[in-house]
């Protein structure tokens, strides 16, 4: 129910901007996730399709653009991508990640941690 839960909240926001904006129609809806929020992207797009069923948006294309993961080492400066287990268990427990050049634990995200709505694209 994760993805609801976002979703809900994504629906909520494109709905009340749309309206601040007298829109008649949203035609479409850019979102960018990273893979370090754990959610399921074809899930979101079935939420959000289900809750704009009866509203201006209900015909709206939702595009989804996945953030891959990428980290700096505070220990050996690597930059870079990191390795992402698509396992059960780091939906159940925190997971710990690690430098893929010198296994130090001290390392800052730079990106995939996203849950961002673009854009939203409309018709007045």
């Amino acid at each position: 129910m994760h993805e609801y839960t976002i979703s809900s909240s994504i629906a909520k926001t494109v709905l009340t901007s749309a309206e601040e904006n007298q829109a008649h129609k949203v035609v479409a809806i850019n979102l960018e996730i990273g893979a370090l929020v754990f959610l399921n992207p074809e899930q979101v797009e079935f939420w959000l399709k289900e809750l704009f069923r009866e509203t201006i948006a209900k015909e709206a294309k939702i595009r989804i653009k996945n953030i891959k993961p990428r980290i700096k080492c505070l220990d050996c400066n690597y930059e870079g991508a990191m390795k992402v287990d698509d396992n059960l268990l780091y939906h159940i427990m925190i997971p710990s990640f690690f430098c893929p050049q010198c296994s130090s634990r001290q390392i800052m995200v730079e990106k995939g941690r996203e849950c961002l709505i673009k854009n939203i694209e409309i018709v007045k």
